[in-house]
Parts: C-alpha cells; sequence; structure tokens
C-alpha cells in the first residue's frame, strides 16, 4: 500500500480544502509514492517522536500541527525537519481541517465532556466549534470536571452564571468567545485564551474554562488511529507517547 492511499483517506474525513486560508494542512516532507511500512500518530512532529518513529520501523507520521507552517528559507541539523528528511519519513499534517471535521478535534471534545444534543457553531463562515447542554452546575464543578477527563488542570474564569449550555474549541480558541456567547451559550471550554480575551469573557459575562491547548486537542489522536485501523487493518498503527509541554491548575 502507498502513503498517497492513507493521504487520499485522511482527505476523505478531514478534505483538505477545508482547512484556513493560514493553514498548511496535508503534505510536509517526503515521498508519496512509498510503500507504507507503518505509522505514527502524533500532535506535535518533535524529534523525539521521530525517534519513536524510527524505533518502531514507521515511514510515515501522521501529525495535527503542520510541522511545516511559515516559509521555511533554510534547514538546520537537529530540527525536526531535518530528521524527518534524514531517516526517510514522510510527514502528513491533519490541522484546521480535522479540527472542524465530523468526528474531528470538536467532536471528540464535546463527546469526552458529555455534551448532548450537540451541533456545530460557526464563526468566520466555518464550523470551528460545537455547542452542546450538560447538567446544570457550577463553572467550578464543571471545570473540576473538564480537567479530571482531560487529565490536566484547567483555569475556571467564573461569570456567576450556573453551566447548562456549553460550546468547546479544542486548541487556541479563545478569539471565539463572542460568538459562544451570542449563541446562547453561558460556558465556553478551549485550550487556550489571551489576556483581552479573558478580559472579553468577563465583560460579557460568560464562563470560560482553559483546559490547555495539548489536552484539547490531542485525544482525537487516539481516535484517528481507530479509524486509520479500520480502513486498513493489515498497517501497524502506532501513537506517539507524548506529554503537554505545560500543566495547568484549577
Amino acid at each position: 500500500m502507498k502513503i498517497k492511499e492513507i493521504y487520499e483517506f485522511l482527505d476523505s474525513v478531514a478534505p483538505y480544502n477545508t482547512q484556513c486560508e493560514w493553514d498548511n494542512s496535508g503534505f510536509m516532507c517526503g515521498e508519496m509514492n512509498k510503500d507504507v511500512t507503518s505509522v505514527m500518530l502524533c500532535l506535535d512532529c518533535t524529534n523525539d517522536v521521530i525517534e519513536q518513529a524510527t524505533e518502531n520501523g514507521c515511514n510515515l507520521i501522521i501529525c495535527h500541527h503542520p510541522l511545516i507552517f511559515s516559509p521555511v528559507k533554510r534547514v538546520y541539523g537537529e530540527t525536526p525537519l531535518y530528521n524527518a528528511i534524514k531517516n526517510d519519513i514522510t510527514v502528513i499534517s491533519a490541522h484546521t481541517n480535522l479540527d472542524m471535521a465530523d468526528g474531528g478535534v470538536n467532536d471528540v471534545l464535546s463527546k469526552i465532556l458529555g455534551l448532548t444534543d450537540c451541533e456545530k457553531l460557526f464563526a468566520e463562515g466555518a464550523p470551528f466549534m460545537r455547542m452542546g447542554n450538560v447538567k446544570e452546575q457550577s463553572a467550578t464543578d464543571f471545570s473540576s470536571f473538564v480537567a479530571k477527563k482531560l487529565g490536566n488542570g484547567a483555569e475556571v474564569y467564573d461569570s456567576g452564571r450556573i453551566v447548562n449550555k456549553v460550546a468547546v474549541c479544542g486548541g487556541a480558541g479563545g478569539e471565539y468567545i463572542p460568538e459562544a456567547f451570542y449563541a446562547g451559550c453561558d460556558t465556553f471550554v478551549t485550550g487556550e485564551a489571551k489576556h483581552h480575551e479573558r478580559l472579553e469573557a468577563g465583560r460579557l459575562g460568560i464562563n470560560l474554562i482553559v483546559a490547555g491547548h495539548f489536552s484539547t486537542e490531542v485525544p482525537v489522536i487516539k481516535k484517528l488511529s481507530e479509524k486509520l485501523k479500520e480502513a486498513f487493518p493489515d498497517t501497524e498503527v502506532y501513537i506517539a507517547s507524548e506529554e503537554s509541554p505545560c500543566k495547568t491548575v484549577v
């Protein structure tokens, strides 16, 4: 089986033509027409992940965050891009297309957090978020639940409103706080929010739970591995051992 077949499968579950204009999802480096030995999935294609891929005989890495984001003018030794090429590993990214896809980052996140009657929530004309209902509880109690389910800490900005209608956006979704508020949500869960975005949540009067970029996105990796194993049962699929670069606290 060729690497391009896996690329085409990824395109079918999270179409690359849906990615944001500023994104760089898709082919990063390597050869599409090579036979697949085995596959490694990760959130970030780091040197450690490349080492794991090499040890497991993987010649394809599928990462969420693009290995190449900004234009590359020179390739230095011991960078992830250099080491991927050096070790003859093809790298493919599925970023914002996977964020928005059915069964992607935000669908997985909303399921983990127990949202019911879930629906897509749009911003900038794209389904960046999901929103749904949870049982009524305080923002502090819900943030503790979020932290436990995601295996990380969580910062809570409590507006005093009871949690019931929740919007979620894995990764850096702080800019979409107003969209969640005007959609009628009392609570917004995301991975990152800048200082001015947190102030905006306070001004609007919406609970904000910041649970970590890594922790809100990494659950999709397991789901993607299940899809790949189902589609390509004869291909070994590994999940890289990764840790969040930081921890947040309740």
